[in-house]
């Protein structure tokens, strides 16, 4: 091979990596097994002309060079036409056959053997790495990458008020996003809303944040020196959508193009670091940023990626800064990726008591359910998902609390229902209507674990609300508002209802009976259910009676004197006394 075909060979190889890391965005780290890969395709690549080409190219030079100078003349004698003999020239047979051919090919490889070892060892050394990670060996280290913490849920998930709960979801939020913006006749023409809807906290309030895109590359032609003017700011308390303006356009989006495109910026930035899906996040000024975590192999040389760094990087202008995670500003809710700590979990669960238990004894071993969801609390944002056996049944051994920021994780003991089974449940309660139910969030309401989630029609439209025991499922109150649902529902702890009938109360509670004249009786209908809370004379606690104990209930007056038969034990804060029966005197 010639030496400009060489060189020739080496520009255009270069273009190619250039040219595939500008596409791939591949992080030049060996310690990330696509570009350790990566890196031995290329050795092979560059060795390739000195393995090959010009040993090969030389040795077919010189060959054809000998078989020219030992070329010998062959003549022929034929016969032309009325019979006249002649002879001619005829070329010289080339020796050789396909595996004559073949084994040239092989003997040129020869000389650039030794280099030919490079990429090979190379590959012996990735998979030996791979194996330092490998889970039948370090079962433990990946277990030990998350560590729970046994909470309090009282304690640590205070009870809001009903105008607190959050009752917008994910899809909810996107609809009244993108109707917000169909409304925006100068905006609509020539930008989209992204599909980001990253939930934080802005000022103390749940809220899910997105920024505008360009619709094609035509309007981004147009439009991309002023930059994306808004940001979509949507209240999950109240779903008020906020069409943000920015003091100057956010030069800096996934929708941008060539180097504005903030992966590409960020790569270009740090092109060493492992990192993690950009996030879209505001501060409190509003002011856009993308949050990106940046990653590190904890188990082996590969495997067990945590989050060791944060790259905040301003949209608008493009700065960015790297700081440990320890030194991420408060406001910034979403560092840890949710699909991460979710593995992390399973790892834990699964591989506690060793490698092999996980396959074969299944002793003890945990998943977490199928879904899960976000929890605003504390100004902090917290991932919540159910721990359940790895059998697949419809309970859950507990649920997990992780906060986004931080990582700090409390496992909470308590058995409940699944999800899914708190979602059957709810739908139940409606079912003549044949609504569907949200993934649900959970509450503190009245000390109770309890899923809250909306019931949508087929138009994906939210009708309904409900609030299922978290404890037992079969206590579900649903309305038409997130207060009624609540009241509902509160009604029903009041009654006592949520107690299993698996249940058996300790023996040292006894009934107990309360006498007195009734000052005040009430009546409410719940569910097609009539329930009447009493006030006695002399009494402070309020007491609770259904219709079915006493079909004299509905006749009672204030000034009847009672004979009360109640549940005995102690009552939690503003809870009524259930009633047993009912006589008067």
């Amino acid at each position: 091979m010639k030496k400009k075909y060489v060189v020739i060979y080496y520009v255009a190889l270069a273009v190619a990596i250039f040219l595939w890391w500008y596409f791939t965005l591949i992080p030049l780290n060996f310690r990330d097994p696509g570009f350790f890969f990566s890196f031995i395709v290329i050795s092979f690549l560059v060795i390739l002309p000195f393995a090959g080409f010009l040993a090969f190219g030389g040795a077919k030079k010189k060959a054809a060079d000998s078989e020219a100078d030992t070329e010998e003349e062959v003549f022929r004698e034929q016969v032309g036409p009325f019979g006249i003999k002649f002879r001619s020239r005829v070329k010289p047979k080339q020796p050789g056959n396909p595996a004559d051919q073949m084994k040239k090919i092989f003997q040129s490889f020869k000389r650039g053997s030794r280099l030919l070892w490079i990429p090979v060892i190379l590959l012996i050394l990735f998979f030996v790495l791979q194996l330092t990670g490998a889970k039948i060996f370090r079962s433990r280290d990946f277990a030990q990458l998350i560590t729970k913490v046994e909470g309090d849920f009282t304690k640590d998930v205070y009870e809001i008020e009903f105008y607190d709960i959050p009752t917008v979801d994910r899809d909810t939020a996107m609809r009244l996003g993108n109707k917000r913006m169909g409304e925006m006749a100068d905006l609509v023409s020539q930008f989209d809303v992204a599909d980001d809807y990253t939930q934080i906290n802005y000022k103390g309030r749940p809220t899910r944040v997105t920024p505008l895109r360009y619709v094609d590359i035509f309007k981004w032609f147009n439009n991309h020196r002023e930059g994306l003017p808004k940001e979509i700011m949507v209240d999950l308390i109240s779903g008020e959508v906020t069409m943000h303006t920015l003091p100057s356009g956010m030069k800096y989006s996934e929708s941008d193009y060539f180097f504005r495109n903030i992966s590409r910026h960020l790569r270009f930035t740090y092109p060493t670091a492992i990192m993690g899906d950009e996030r879209f996040e505001v501060d409190d000024e509003g002011t856009p940023f993308w949050i990106v975590p940046v990653m590190e192999p904890r188990v082996g040389w590969f495997n067990g990626l945590d989050v060791s760094e944060v790259i905040l990087c301003n949209a608008i202008t493009g700065e960015t800064t790297k700081v440990p995670v320890e030194e991420c500003p408060t406001w910034a809710d979403r560092i840890y990726p949710a699909e991460m700590i979710i593995q992390q979990l399973d790892w834990n669960g699964l591989y506690q008591k060793g490698f092999f238990n996980s396959i074969i004894g299944q002793k003890g071993v945990l998943r977490t359910t199928q879904g899960y969801n976000y929890l605003a609390l504390y100004d902090d944002v917290y991932l919540y998902t159910g721990i359940t056996s790895v059998a697949s049944d419809a309970s859950n051994l507990g649920f997990v609390l992780v906060n986004l920021r931080t990582k700090d994780t409390k496992f909470y003991p308590v058995s409940s229902a699944d999800e899914y089974s708190a979602m059957d449940s709810a739908e139940g309660a409606v079912q003549e209507k044949r609504y569907s139910s949200t993934f649900p969030i959970l509450l503190n309401v009245s000390d109770e674990p309890t899923y809250c989630m909306a019931l949508k029609d087929d138009a994906q439209l939210v009708k309904m609300y409900a609030l299922v025991n978290a404890k037992n499922y079969q206590v579900t109150a649903t309305g038409f508002s997130i207060r009624e649902a609540l009241n509902n529902y509160q009604l029903k702890l009041a009654g006592r209802l949520q107690i299993d009938d698996s249940e058996k109360e300790p023996e040292d509670i006894k009934p107990i009976t309360i006498e007195g004249k009734l000052t005040d009786i009430q009546s409410v209908v719940m569910e097609g259910n009539t329930y009447y809370y009493l006030l006695i004379e002399g009494h402070d606690e309020v007491l609770t009676a259904s219709i079915t104990v006493s079909q004299q209930l509905p006749f009672l007056k204030p000034g009847t004197m009672l004979s009360l038969v109640c549940e005995g034990g102690e009552l939690h804060d503003s809870m009524p006394r259930h009633v047993i029966s009912v006589e008067k005197k």
